[in-house]
């Protein structure tokens, strides 16, 4: 799978639901893909791949980061400007 590969098969779920959790979509790629698109940092989190994350943010401009929570989400009337909320 590649990196664009991976942004794209984001998209796709975040299309399905318009919400898509950080922890489910690095689980996916790492367990059925390789780690070049995800992996474990160094305190044991499942994480997306930087370029990965980059891509899919390219895909999805409307799209904000709900930091605590964990997931992506639609931009809401009342969100702060930035892709992290």
């Amino acid at each position: 799978m590649t990196r664009q590969d991976a942004a794209d098969w984001m998209l796709a779920q975040f299309e399905a639901k318009r919400f898509l959790y950080q922890e489910e979509a690095a689980t996916h790629l790492l367990h059925l893909h390789d780690e070049e698109v995800a992996y474990y940092d160094a305190n044991g989190n499942v994480c997306v791949d930087k370029q990965v994350l980059a891509l899919f943010n390219k895909l999805t401009p409307d799209v904000v980061y709900e930091r605590a929570a964990k997931f992506w989400r639609d931009r809401l009337p009342s969100d702060q400007p930035g892709r992290q909320q």
